[in-house]
Formats: C-alpha cells, sequence, structure tokens
C-alpha cells in the first residue's frame, strides 16, 4: 500500500515563524527585511522560486535574519522536492539557531524523503524534548518508524500524538487514526485496525484512505463483500485512486468475476500510466496478461 500521500507538515507552518522573528526583524537592515518578507508572500502565493531567490538573497546578505532565512529556503526546497537541498539548508539553520523547532521538524521531514529513517526520527526527537505535546513530531517519527517496519513503537508514536492533539481539527486525528490502523493490520490485530479506522471515517466520512485500507483488512479476513463496499466508497471519493482499482479487481478475480476484474486492472493501468508510475504499471500489465490466459483456458474448455 502506498504511503506517498502522508506526511503533515505544511507550508502554513510558515507563518509560526513569522512571529518568532517579529523582534529580530526589528533590528534588521532594511533590504534585508523587505527581501525577507517578500520571500514569505511568495510562499504565501505559492510563488517558489520566486520565494526561493528572496532567501538566497537574505542569506548573502547576512544579519539578523540569516538563520530564518535557512529555515524557509529548507522549507521551500522540501515543497519543490529539493530534499539533499532543504536538509542542507535546516542543518545551516540549527547551527546558527538549534532552539528552531519548526526547522527540527523539517529537517526530519528531508531526512524521511531521503530514506533517512533513524535520522528522521531524532530530529523529531528533539522537537519532543522542546515541546512534549507537539503532535505533529509523534505523528512524524511513527511515519519514520512504520518505514522501518517498527510497527510496536509507530503505535506508540501514534497514541501519545492522539493525546497530544486533543485542540486539532478532526481532519487530523482521522489522518492519525488512519495511519494507527494501518499499522495495527500490519500487525497482524486485524480488529484493532477496523476499529482505528472506523474511528478515522467517523471523524472524516470523506477520507477515502480510510476506506481503502478498512478495504484491505476485511479482503484479509475474507470478508469480500465488505472489502468491495469500502474500496468502491474510496473510488467514488477519488476516482483516480489506482490502488483502489488494483484491490478491487484482485477480490474481483478471486470471487471469480473475471471479466470484471479485467475491467478494474485496466482502470488501475490507466491511472498508473497517468502517475508516470513504470513499476506499478508493468506490474498490472502482468496481471492483465494472465487474466487473459485465464479467460482464454476457460473459453477453450467451455467449446471442448
Amino acid at each position: 500500500m502506498k504511503r506517498g500521500w502522508k506526511i503533515l507538515l505544511n507550508f502554513m507552518m510558515i507563518l509560526m515563524l513569522l512571529f518568532s522573528l517579529q523582534a529580530q526583524s526589528a533590528t534588521a537592515i532594511p533590504e534585508t527585511n523587505s527581501l525577507f518578507y517578500l520571500g514569505i508572500e511568495n510562499i504565501k502565493n505559492h510563488q517558489y522560486q520566486q520565494a526561493l531567490s528572496n532567501f538566497t538573497q537574505v542569506i548573502k546578505l547576512k544579519g539578523k535574519l540569516i538563520s530564518a532565512a535557512y529555515s524557509n529556503r529548507c522549507l521551500i526546497n522540501l515543497q519543490l522536492g529539493n530534499n539533499q537541498a532543504a536538509k542542507s539548508d535546516c542543518t545551516t539553520a540549527l547551527t546558527l539557531n538549534s532552539n528552531n523547532v519548526e526547522t527540527y521538524l523539517n529537517e526530519g521531514l528531508a531526512e524521511y524523503r531521503l530514506g533517512n529513517y533513524p535520522e528522521a526520527i531524532n530530529q523529531y526527537q528533539e522537537v519532543i524534548e522542546r515541546n512534549k505535546y507537539d503532535y505533529r513530531a509523534y505523528y512524524n517519527q511513527g511515519l519514520a518508524y512504520f518505514a522501518l517496519a517498527n510497527y510496536e513503537k509507530a503505535v506508540e508514536n501514534y497514541e501519545q500524538a492522539l493525546l497530544s492533539s486533543d485542540s486539532s481539527s478532526a481532519s487530523v486525528q482521522a489522518l492519525i487514526y488512519t495511519d494507527k490502523g494501518l499499522t495495527y493490520f500490519r500487525l497482524g490485530n486485524h480488529q484493532q485496525a477496523i476499529t482505528d479506522l472506523n474511528e478515522a471515517i467517523r471523524l472524516s466520512p470523506d477520507n477515502e484512505k480510510a476506506y481503502y485500507h478498512r478495504g484491505c483488512v476485511y479482503s484479509k479476513i475474507g470478508d469480500y463483500r465488505a472489502a468491495l463496499t469500502d474500496l468502491t466508497q474510496a473510488l467514488q471519493l477519488n476516482y483516480q485512486f489506482s490502488e483502489a482499482y488494483l484491490h478491487r479487481g484482485w477480490i474481483h478475480h478471486q470471487i471469480g468475476l473475471e471479466q470484471v476484474a479485467l475491467e478494474d486492472f485496466n482502470l488501475a493501468l490507466q491511472q498508473f500510466e497517468q502517475q508516470g508510475n513504470t513499476t506499478a504499471y508493468q506490474q498490472t500489465q502482468a496481471l492483465i496478461e494472465q487474466l487473459h490466459q485465464i479467460l482464454a483456458q476457460s473459453n477453450r474448455s467451455l467449446v471442448s
């Protein structure tokens, strides 16, 4: 099951950085101050390349805002997918100011995306040591433990994230319950997985990921009717959900509806092609070829 959609950090956090810089900005030279806040405005307007240029200029001018400029440039590089550059900028920012919680979070995300999961865990731990109620750090740390297949530790982090997120939105809590349910699924605790995914759906009825994962759990325990209902609901919420087509096709194949399975596999194939997911495209194409062979053999049996 893909996890590419999962990460809690978002770029509105820049506004939190803005508050922490009010005292510094009064002593910054006018040109640096102007460039810095122009970068902030460009981030708000999703003009990331312009913002990148703004903060690079601030860094060249040095001054009081240089640490924040590195931190914000890290944020932009994350948005642009420049993860190695993001990591470098965050490391420099923390060298200049080791107390910026947001920078630890952002460097953790960069490490996570680079596949450096233990390093990501360490960055999130730095956040927790400074603020034991920051649910983002617990949640993101849980994702890193999940990636390391340390599912018990991931569950601990998700539970702590829920305890620390009482004032957060229902959609945030639904996200955490979704991942917690998926983790219990990996642990083989199917009933707890369903319980958590039920709660995710209650909190966020339009959560197609929760329907998808619950459908996978139902499929695993052999409740194909419930699985098909959930996978179809996930597709109604997101018709581009390639994995849901693929899994629904597999269930249709399992219950002997080969033609319907073929339709689902073809829909999955189309989505994987549009996404540029070459590996999944090739694997699905192989499934379709195998299914065609099954149908051909079945037709020959009927004729003979």
